[in-house]
């Protein structure tokens, strides 16, 4: 009797412990969202005004840009052929001196050289034809010369011509009046002219023809023979939100700008559109009043790409 008393005892303080009340709380940590401010933020940079001023790194203002479409093409400075001028003898004879060497100025009417005439055996003078300065001399002082002899070339470099190879693909968007921006090898300095001429016939060997601009040279800035590069403008678009090129930054997911808020550089995400030598067009990332880093932006990349390495 007491066995069976003991196990009905028993049997209910067990089932009695394996019911929990439906209400009862479970001792389980709660999870707690942290802010945003709180929580890192994977692309972006915390970079203070001072800090990104002595880096060198610019701040400037997303918005509205005139995107200029262009070909590029590569050229040389000439002498405006239209200013030039080929000295020749009038008769036959010899050179009795020569007053001027490649690369002096002169001036019209001045004495270039005397020539002591075979028939007269009197010395006659060759004088400038116009102002300019001398770029070829062909004989020297005991020469003997015959009559119409090439003695000397001049030009007027005042102005000068910028030629450029147009190849067949680019002469249905080349024709003339069209602006051209000319840049002397890595200069920012654009002198702005229009192509005045194209070539109605090219070159077999090269399947290229022939586009010119003047150039004012009045400050002798362009020299005969340099290289130079010709953006010719073939349309102008204008663009509601652009940047600076150098603001365009690759990362894992795509190109982005790196917009300013507070003291964090935030990598925006950006849908690119028509660009050009100084804009590029944001069609969404960026809208027009951010404040973006431009010049240097490639710092702040380095900056979270060092923060990679060392987690």
């Amino acid at each position: 009797m007491i066995r069976a008393v003991v196990f009905l005892c028993l049997t209910i303080a067990i089932v009695g412990c394996s019911k929990a009340p439906a209400t009862a709380p479970v001792n389980k940590p709660v999870a707690r969202e942290e802010s945003p401010a709180a929580k890192k933020n994977e692309a972006a940079a915390a970079i203070s005004p001072e800090i990104a001023k002595a880096s060198g790194i610019e701040l400037l203002t997303a918005g509205p840009a005139t995107i200029r479409e262009s070909l590029t093409f590569y050229g040389t400075i000439k002498p405006n052929a239209e200013r030039e001028q080929t000295v020749r003898a009038r008769y036959s004879g010899v050179v009795r001196s020569v007053t001027k060497r490649p690369g002096d100025r002169v001036t019209r009417g001045e004495t270039l050289l005397t020539i002591e005439s075979n028939d007269s055996l009197e010395p006659y003078s060759m004088r400038a034809p116009m102002n300019g300065t001398v770029l070829e001399r062909n004989v020297n002082p005991g020469e003997a010369i015959h009559a119409t002899t090439a003695l000397m070339r001049t030009a007027d470099l005042t102005t000068v011509w910028a030629e450029f190879s147009v190849f067949a693909r680019d002469l249905g968007r080349v024709r003339g009046g069209m602006p051209v921006g000319i840049r002397a090898g890595d200069s920012d300095a654009v002198s702005v002219s229009k192509i005045s001429y194209v070539a109605v016939s090219g070159h077999s060997d090269s399947q290229t023809v022939v586009a010119r601009a003047t150039l004012n040279n009045a400050d002798a800035r362009w020299v005969a023979g340099q290289f130079v590069t010709g953006e010719v403008v073939i349309s102008e678009v204008r663009a509601a939100v652009a940047v600076k090129p150098t603001a365009l930054q690759n990362l894992k997911s795509g190109p982005a700008v790196f917009v300013q808020v507070a003291n964090v550089f935030d990598a925006r995400p950006v849908k690119v559109g028509r660009r050009d030598r100084d804009a590029v067009e944001i069609l969404s990332g960026v809208t027009a009043g951010d404040r973006y880093a431009g010049q240097n932006s490639y710092l702040i990349k380095a900056d979270l790409l060092k923060a990679d390495v060392e987690e």
